[in-house]
């Protein structure tokens, strides 16, 4: 039994040991001063991350957007991540306590439309990397990609729409092991905290009296969001820079409007309170403390009134000042912006910036005392050479600051391991006072201690120094039993079956098969890891070394040594596992009928039929489990099986037969899909005299005996015969596959044309029926018509006329007759026979009552007057003799009011 790195110390110093920032810069601080790194990828003018492994070996770096690799590549599913390389603070990583592969980018996207108009702003969100993937490479976990937090009130309006401001940091708990995440937006902020258990989404959220409105200014900047924030290494204070908090230019001496507040934080509540304004009325960027806590540091930057740049300021302030505004010292005036100002795991605080007339700084400034107040500090300006070509802009990478306080870590947490505490602060201290949490405690530097009982226990570190001891450091540590693992080997056989050359004893293994046996199949969540021998096993502490589970032996009979370890836990236990090939049962092919579905040629299996018909065509024995695969070496090594229902278009599918996790056969299962008739339901319109009618299936002749048939009506043949109106359902079965349809038949008696009424209005005729005119046909004239859909005619000549209705299906035909009334516009009274007459055309007998027509002159003389229904009309002559051709008038007035005047023309 084994232990490694313990999972409560979540935080080694060494984690920081590598910096990416800027334009491809980056340093390595592992040897105690920094080294300038030639390999970064990243580009970025202001946030930024990194973290390494407790050795200091680089695991990955980000813009807040994108991920890449301690081989500098992009991560596995590593784009598209929603921060923004403009966001002061966009990225900070996260280790989750108690899991050493796993680790949450946190991301704040830039809360403004500059330089993404017309894209959303995202706020803040976490994505999980999951370093055990790809190789020890690291993977994001595509579940717990961009997982939104809520840091505003949702219902607001605005606060919904901007989110967040640009600032995050994060500290440890109290409880020594999980860790606060916080950031801040209009007047709260909000902290998160990260256990064991991941991220707690719902925060701790404290109202502060400073109200910060975002302010958009003419380009789209949210200028309030601006600026750095951070939490003091001993999680008791946290300062926030706002470099504006209005609109105009926040830059300009008029306009100047940002300021640095300070904060207690309580670490074991989550609360902030007790608001201090440091500096105000300026334009703040940079913020950092001192590694004891005791210092604030804080850079601005100057304006002309002509707003622009002038210069910058460093200032330091003593927080332990009975005033701290008046302790404040100017560590520097320089002609470089105010940049991003970060700690270091050597104690010293690195600022970034350059000349504003530079496109980038090539160097570093560094502040070689942090903890000396005033000049003792020891600033060097530019002195951090970032080699040829790398530049630094405004942004460093942040931390969790509890890293660089006192702390301490501990390995061997197994029950029975000696458990071993180390100090890994580099300050200076008198004496130590160990408590291990169980009643015992140590004066050692690095003590060792066993515990009696696997628990959880709480130690304490007091560090003292000129007599001075400091507050206790307390971590919660874990000490587990090891798993229980088989005293012998495991043999994990395979069968020899898929290569070249089935006698050579060598063959893809699946590792995993053999994770349950080791363990007497716990239902404990585990994880194992395999190695060809157990030094490398032993020696690889973060198992990024491990063989690819699907593994191909080298030797018949290989011993591979597993590496098994509790979740959540540092504590392992070794054992092994034996790899034998032996030769496969051959099963043969078989074929499975699929019922097609859709057009595109794919069918829906059920693979448990052919599984039963296997097991049963082949006596096997009891114990042998038979599952499909879709290539080949899924089925050699037991990987991907298929599920029972299973949608494919014809192929053949591989099988695989095991007992207890070992090869026993394997075999072609062939698809086939069975495409079944195409049937749809159907309307069927029937004429009442039609009644009754034979419905039937629409199933081919020559298929008919090849199916089963059941009606709602509970014949069971392939047609009925049908007496009335109704919905007929149809269950249509193939028998020997399974497969079915059903299908509607809705019979519908065509209805009889009721004439409701008929309009006449200039000329125009539309028919209204009681019913909706869709089913209809119209013709006028005769009932042979021709007939027209549409229930309106036009330019209908005054007159008798009659309309004719039928149904489409032509069952039955109404008509009715109607009038069209008019006056004709001539008439030739010249003995011919046509036209001899002028009269009104279209008045109906039997409704219309009316006066007599009168006829008059040009001048007015009435000339004749008769009743239209009585009279052919008149004749065109006056005291017996005709007239002479010329236009006449006439009035005409029904008994319904409606009055008619006009003229018409006599020809000869």
């Amino acid at each position: 039994m084994f232990g490694l790195l313990g999972t409560g110390a979540i935080y080694a110093q060494k984690e920081s040991a590598n910096w990416y920032f800027g334009d491809s810069a980056g340093l390595d601080f592992n040897s105690g001063s920094p080294i300038p790194l030639k390999n970064g990828q990243l580009i970025t003018s202001e946030g930024c991350a990194t973290i390494s492994d407790p050795q200091g070996n680089l695991l990955f770096y980000t813009d807040g957007t994108n991920v890449w690799d301690r081989q500098h590549r992009i991560m596995v599913n590593g784009t598209g991540l929603l921060g923004h390389s403009s966001s002061t603070m966009s990225a900070l990583i996260i280790p989750k306590p108690g899991d050493l592969n796993s680790y949450y980018i946190f991301t704040i996207d830039k809360p403004s439309y500059f330089l993404t108009r017309g894209q959303p702003i995202d706020g803040v969100n976490y994505s999980e990397v999951d370093m055990s993937l790809n190789n020890g490479y690291g993977d994001i976990v595509s579940s717990n990609k961009n997982v939104h937090l809520i840091t505003y009130d949702s219902n607001d309006p605005v606060e919904k729409e901007y989110k967040s401001s640009e600032k995050i940091t994060a500290v440890t708990h109290s409880d020594g092991s999980s860790i606060w995440v916080i950031t801040q937006f209009i007047n709260k902020f909000y902290a998160f905290r990260v256990n064991t258990d991941g991220v707690n989404k719902t925060p701790i959220v404290s109202t502060v009296p400073q109200t910060v409105f975002p302010r958009i200014d003419d380009v789209g900047a949210n200028i309030s969001a601006i600026g750095y924030m951070k939490l003091s290494p001993d999680g008791k204070k946290l300062a926030i820079a706002h470099s504006s908090l209005s609109l105009g230019s926040p830059k300009t001496g008029t306009k100047r409007s940002g300021s640095v507040l300070l904060y207690d934080f309580n670490n074991t509540t989550g609360m902030i309170s007790h608001q201090q304004t440091i500096i105000r009325d300026t334009y703040p960027y940079g913020i950092e403390f001192s590694p004891d806590s005791k210092l604030l540091y804080i850079t601005v930057s100057n304006f002309s009134t002509a707003d622009v740049f002038k210069d910058s300021n460093l200032y330091q302030y003593n927080l332990e000042s009975s005033n701290i505004v008046a302790s404040q010292y100017n560590v520097k005036t320089s002609l470089n912006v105010a940049g991003a100002l970060q700690l270091a795991i050597d104690g010293k605080i690195y600022r970034a910036g350059y000349e504003v007339f530079q496109k980038g700084g090539k160097k570093l400034s560094v502040i070689n005392a942090p903890n000396v107040i005033g000049g003792g500090a020891n600033y060097a300006h530019n002195s951090v050479d970032l080699g040829s070509n790398r530049t630094a802009e405004l942004g460093l990478p942040p931390f969790v600051q509890s890293i660089f306080k006192y702390t301490f870590d501990y390995e061997f947490t197994c029950f029975g391991d000696n458990t071993t505490f180390i100090i890994t602060s580099e300050d200076p201290y008198d004496t130590v006072v160990w408590d291990f949490g169980d009643g015992q405690k140590s004066t050692l530097e690095d003590p060792k201690h066993t515990y009696t009982n696997p628990a959880v226990y709480t130690v304490s570190l007091s560090l003292t120094l000129n007599g001075i001891t400091n507050d206790p450091l307390i971590k919660q540590i874990t000490i587990s039993e090891p798993p229980k693992v088989m005293p012998t080997s495991y043999e994990l056989i395979q069968c020899d079956s898929y290569d070249s050359d089935p006698a050579d004893g060598k063959a893809t293994f699946n590792l995993e098969l053999a994770n349950g046996p080791l363990t007497f199949n716990t239902t404990d969540n585990i994880k194992v890891f395999y190695y060809t021998d157990k030094a490398s096993a032993e020696a690889d502490l973060n198992n990024s070394k491990a063989l690819n589970p699907i593994y191909t032996n080298k030797t018949q009979g290989e011993l591979l040594h597993a590496k098994v370890f509790k979740a959540n836990t540092a504590c392992y236990s070794m054992a092994k596992v034996k790899l034998t090939t032996t030769q496969a049962i051959d099963l043969e092919s078989f074929q499975l009928m699929g019922c097609a579905i859709g057009t595109n040629g794919e069918g829906i299996f059920n693979l448990d039929i052919a599984r039963q018909n296997i097991i049963k065509e082949l006596a096997l024995p009891n114990n042998v489990t038979l599952t499909f695969h879709e290539n080949e070496s899924d089925g050699a090594i037991g990987i991907h099986p298929l599920p029972d229902q299973f949608t494919s278009m014809a192929t053949s599918l591989y099988i695989r037969a095991e007992n207890d996790n070992i090869c026993y056969g394997n075999g072609v299962l062939k698809l086939m899909v069975q495409v079944f008739p195409t049937l749809e339901n159907q309307i069927i319109e029937v004429c009442q005299s039609e009644f009754p009618i034979i419905v039937e299936s629409g199933i081919p002749l020559a298929q008919i005996k090849n199916f089963t048939y059941m009606w709602n009506t509970g014949q069971q043949s392939n047609f009925i015969e049908v007496s009335q109106p109704g919905v007929y359902q149809l269950s249509i079965s193939d028998p020997t596959i399974g497969c079915g349809e059903t299908i509607n038949f809705t019979v519908v008696q065509n209805e009889i044309a009721t004439i409701e009424t008929i309009d006449v209005t200039d000329y125009t005729v539309t028919v209204h029926l009681s019913q909706p005119i869709e089913a209809f046909e119209f013709a006028l004239t005769t009932l042979l018509g021709p007939y027209q859909p549409s229930n309106q005619f036009v330019n209908i000549a005054p007159g008798k006329h009659s309309v004719f209705v039928r149904d489409k299906n032509q069952c039955t035909t109404v008509s009715r007759e109607f009038y069209v009334m008019g006056f004709p516009k001539y008439f030739t009274p010249n003995n011919d026979s046509h036209h001899q007459y002028w009269n009104v055309k279209g008045l109906e007998p039997t409704t219309n009552t009316h006066s007599d027509i009168t006829i008059f002159n040009r001048y007015g003389k009435l000339l004749y007057s008769f009743d239209p229904l009585k009279s052919r009309g008149w004749d065109g002559t006056y005291n017996g003799q005709l007239l002479i051709p010329d236009d006449y008038w006439f009035t005409f007035r029904l008994s319904e009011g409606e009055f008619y005047s006009g003229h018409f023309s006599l020809k000869l």
